[in-house]
């Protein structure tokens, strides 16, 4: 499978259900130090005594790697691995915003 033909989404909210056989998920966060780490699982659904189960392999936890970083290497992993979906999650980005000083200046000077 060529990268180009790996489709990349959102990762689902809690409690929604993936229905994809197999993907990857990329998810980013900021590490106890402060700086970027990605943890990458693939997930594939097998079959036993005729139930549906999930099996996760954790192919990197915790790497200190950029989002774009990681999602590239998901993406040529996926595709040599004929995976055709990566979902993705950034939330290391939502911690770096902070609020804006001068609206917290002016609410306590109030």
């Amino acid at each position: 499978m060529k990268a180009t033909e790996v489709k990349i989404r959102q990762a689902l909210d809690a409690g929604e259900s993936y229905v994809d056989p197999a993907f990857l998920l990329v998810e980013t966060l900021l590490g106890d130090d402060g700086e970027t780490v990605t943890t990458i699982e693939h997930l594939a659904t097998y079959v036993v005594n005729g139930r549906s189960r999930w099996k996760i392999t954790t192919v990197g936890q915790s790497v200190p790697l950029s989002h774009a970083g990681a999602l590239e290497w998901a993406v040529s992993f996926a595709a040599a691995h004929d995976i055709p979906i990566v979902y993705q999650r950034d939330d290391s980005r939502a911690y770096r915003q902070a609020a804006a000083p001068s609206a917290v200046a002016s609410s306590v000077a109030k």
